[in-house]
């Protein structure tokens, strides 16, 4: 779970705006969603989940793709921006949850991590890849490479990531942000 000053910070942003981050102005974001959605892949995706959906922007760019949907935010305001988001979507769910703390139940054939795990505590970050590791196949994870303000920047959040998963994974370096894909074995379910 972010902490409670980054709740705060976030929490203060989307008071101020709908879209704090220009996710559905900015070139660089559409530029940024065009190469994250070419990473996911076409799909059909039967159960997929958004981790930190923000205002919807990418949950909505995501949506055709999938025949289930759910995106999880902790900040209220950002929950109510993605739900409009996504209105138009039946098979998209919204839910205010805290990582790693409020996870769903159930199997996602695809998670999307988009600028949000270095949001997490290191503790968090492995709680987060248990579950990850027992719920999901594929996992796609965006990544600033700037100062994220936090105490992990994007390379120290993914590299926490991935020492924690079994799983394979590629990396695609942009100049400004980070595109892995991790192809991990599900724990046996019993």
């Amino acid at each position: 779970m972010p902490r409670e000053d980054t709740l705060r910070h976030l929490s203060s942003l989307y008071s101020q705006s709908d879209d704090p981050w220009d996710h559905r102005t900015s070139p660089y974001e559409q530029a940024k969603y065009d190469a994250t959605l070419d990473a996911i892949g076409h799909g059909p995706f039967h159960d997929a989940l958004e981790i930190g959906c923000g205002n919807g922007t990418l949950l909505a760019r995501l949506a055709p793709r999938c025949r289930s949907l759910t995106g999880l935010d902790c900040i209220p305001a950002a929950v109510a921006l993605a739900r409009q988001a996504v209105a138009t979507h039946p098979h998209v769910t919204v839910l205010e949850a805290c990582v790693p703390d409020d996870l769903p139940d159930g199997h996602f054939d695809l998670v999307v991590l988009s600028e949000v795990l270095y949001f997490l505590t290191l503790p968090d970050i492995g709680r987060l890849a248990a579950w990850l590791q027992a719920r999901t196949s594929r996992l796609v994870c965006v990544n600033w490479l700037g100062d994220t303000g936090e105490s992990l920047d994007g390379n120290d959040a993914i590299a926490a990531l991935q020492q924690a998963l079994t799983c394979t994974f590629g990396s695609v370096e942009h100049e400004r942000y980070r595109i892995d894909v991790l192809g991990c074995k599900p724990a046996s379910r019993h």
